[in-house]
């Protein structure tokens, strides 16, 4: 195995908690442990003209300037990754420039020539977004075709595949960290105390984005559907958004202000992983997804999964190890998560098969390697 100074190029990264930061840094680490070495370009709001170097668990991060200013932060980000990226392609020995983001990085991308092997991942929902509009001329006004594009669902896959002709297409799951993910009694327990939650009680928890796309509002009119029916469950929903205030005042109105439905607010994802060993039953109402690392985050935890059937969520999400229920459909979620509360010994089995998915496949060190092997076949 050639090792490979690899250099990834991503607007979205630490200390942001989003999936694509994730994905780079968990993705970096373990391509390091197998020897490579890895750069990370990003940036860092600063009027100041410098960039910031610093190491992360191995990995040497640089950081470009942007100011705090809408419009300008753009026009500076593509300036500086671009005179970055050409500095280090001329001082250093650079096998892969691998890419992340649609509007920000691609717009770099488009503007330079690397003469590495230049590799992207194409994990947005606004490509599908556009692509289900017919918009392709946006996508490839976007996009300068690169030499590999790296899709996390077969869906998108498909899309890709549509569009690019020249690039070699591929399919790649996300992952999950299996060794910080995985399932823990105690800290379950511990979260259910402090939440006041007794352990007798049910546990239902989702983790998302209080945004229209991730379809928390077709969970939220299924919650008092749940709640008249059975009264040992609590519903323990992580996350922040623009729709979070509605909700929350939705949730204290019906159950006269009771603890029923806790709202965490925002969690890193630390206490993401704790919040999940809580749940007897996890649940994913989006609209839209790639591959969702929440989701394979709550399966590494061993935990049944209801989940919306779009987008990358058939390709990880079988009969085995959860439920997959038609988007937008109040009725059906309320059905599929229904069906774990009367079956806690099938969803004990749906938790353990989930778990075996994720160490046999979904994790960060088995997808490391999958990745050499793209980027050896794309020379």
């Amino acid at each position: 195995m050639e090792k490979k100074h690899i250099v990834m190029v991503s607007h979205d990264f630490l200390p942001n908690i989003g999936g694509i930061a994730v994905y780079v840094y968990e993705l970096s680490k373990a391509l390091i442990a197998r020897g490579h070495r890895l750069t990370i370009l990003s940036k860092y709001e600063s009027f100041s003209k410098k960039n910031q170097v610093e190491e992360l668990a191995g990995i040497r991060i640089i950081r470009v300037p942007i100011v705090p200013i809408k419009r300008m932060d753009d026009v500076l980000y593509r300036k500086r990754m671009r005179q970055l990226i050409k500095k280090i392609e001329k001082s250093e020995k650079v096998d892969v420039v691998h890419w992340q983001t649609l509007n920000k990085d691609a717009k770099v991308m488009r503007g330079i020539q690397v003469k590495a092997l230049e590799v992207y991942t194409n994990h947005l929902s606004w490509f599908r977004m556009l692509y289900n509009d017919k918009n392709y001329a946006k996508i490839h006004s976007l996009i300068k075709e690169p030499d590999v594009i790296i899709c996390p669902s077969h869906e998108v896959e498909r899309m890709t595949a549509d569009l690019f002709k020249e690039a070699k297409t591929v399919y790649l799951p996300n992952g999950v960290d299996e060794k910080n993910f995985f399932p823990d009694k105690q800290t379950g327990l511990a979260v259910r105390k402090q939440y006041g939650i007794s352990d007798q009680e049910i546990v239902i928890v989702s983790t998302n984005r209080m945004e229209p796309v991730k379809g928390m509002t077709y969970l939220m009119d299924a919650i008092p559907l749940i709640l008249d029916k059975y009264n040992q469950v609590t519903f323990l929903v992580a996350g922040d958004g623009s729709q979070l205030e509605k909700f929350e005042d939705k949730m204290k109105k019906y159950t006269n202000n009771s603890r029923k439905v806790i709202f965490t607010g925002r969690l890193t994802n630390q206490e993401i992983k704790r919040v999940v060993n809580a749940a007897d039953i996890y649940v994913q109402p989006s609209l839209m997804e790639g591959c969702s690392i929440a989701i394979i985050e709550a399966m590494a935890c061993g935990k049944p999964v209801v989940a919306s059937d779009v987008g990358g969520n058939p390709d990880i999400i079988s009969k085995e190890t959860g439920l997959l229920v038609p988007a937008k459909s109040v009725e059906a979620l309320k059905e599929a998560i229904e069906f774990c509360i009367k079956n806690p010994e099938k969803c004990l089995l749906m938790g353990k098969k989930s778990r075996e998915r994720v160490e046999q496949q979904l994790n960060w060190a088995f997808l490391a390697q999958e990745i050499e092997q793209i980027y050896d076949s794309a020379k």
